[in-house]
């Protein structure tokens, strides 16, 4: 109950008033979303990992298991997708990518303070990474490895990394302003996700409740198997299993829409799973 009180509600309190501002009036919420993208999140990744304790092995322990996880649930999609004859390819995105940057980080934040969230940011790094690469060309066809580098995300972490293992001095005059900024990026994402949601409309229900389903607890079976073959334990496995089950990725909505590619399906399926990590994510914490 504690772990409820002090993590998941405080999360979803904020994603509700995002959904209540957007049913009360519609704004141009791609504005809110460019500032974490290129400015808020960045500093919040750089101040985060700059000043947390997180070492040069836990930095690669988390980056190749996700990696590992993400390629893996690409594969078991695949396999789904064969067995099934669906031609609804649009689907890898919300299967195989979760929310590990708008809802992630606050849950990690909130569950174990900066250093999960540094430890968090890491695995959102590599799950960026693979959706701008792997996840563009699975519903596109086309390999654009190049938005990657467009992004400041990857640049975020690999500054904040440096100073963190070099222990380069940075003056407080530069780094409460960084700090600050990078504060505003965990409301507001919350604020954009719900606002996001309600521009959904569910379709499909039985094959998007299939989806869900295989994002959550094929997100938690993977990471298990691998935490449990490679004997990952800590603080570090804690954000692996998070991080691997969260709910489906806003992105994976985003670029199914750019792209055409089953945009309708895959937001049901970033709704549902959203809601049932309402569930997921206090049994996932209580687990920890």
């Amino acid at each position: 109950m504690q772990v409820l009180v002090q993590t998941v509600i405080p999360v979803f309190a904020i994603i509700l008033v995002g959904y209540i501002i957007g049913k009360l009036k519609k704004l141009d919420i791609q504005t809110l979303v460019d500032l974490i993208v290129y400015i808020s999140g960045p500093c919040l990744i750089f101040a985060s990992i700059a000043t947390s304790d997180i070492n040069l092995t836990d930095f690669t322990t988390i980056a190749a298991a996700a990696l590992t996880i993400i390629l893996l649930m690409t594969l078991l999609a695949f396999l789904f997708f064969k067995l099934t004859n669906s031609g609804k390819k649009g689907l890898y995105l919300p299967m195989v990518f979760g929310n590990t940057c708008y809802l992630g980080y606050p849950v990690a934040l909130f569950a174990f303070g900066m250093d999960g969230l540094s430890r968090a940011v890491v695995y959102d790094m590599m799950n960026s990474l693979v959706i701008f690469s792997l996840g563009i060309y699975l519903v596109h066809h086309k390999n654009e490895l190049q938005e990657v580098f467009k992004v400041p995300l990857l640049y975020a972490v690999l500054i904040g990394l440096i100073v963190n293992i070099l222990k380069i001095p940075i003056t407080p005059v530069l780094f409460q302003p960084i700090e600050m900024i990078g504060m505003i990026t965990i409301p507001l994402a919350l604020i954009v996700l719900g606002y996001k949601l309600t521009e959904i409309k569910i379709t499909a229900a039985k094959i998007a409740l299939v989806a869900s389903a295989f994002r959550i607890l094929g997100g938690f079976l993977v990471a298990f198997l691998i935490i449990k073959l490679f004997s990952i334990d800590g603080l570090v496995k804690d954000i692996i299993l998070l991080q691997a089950t969260m709910p489906s990725a806003v992105m994976a909505m985003i670029l199914a829409a750019k792209y055409e590619r089953d945009a309708s399906l895959v937001a049901s399926v970033v709704f549902i799973t959203t809601v049932l990590s309402i569930i997921s994510i206090p049994l996932i914490l209580t687990i920890l």
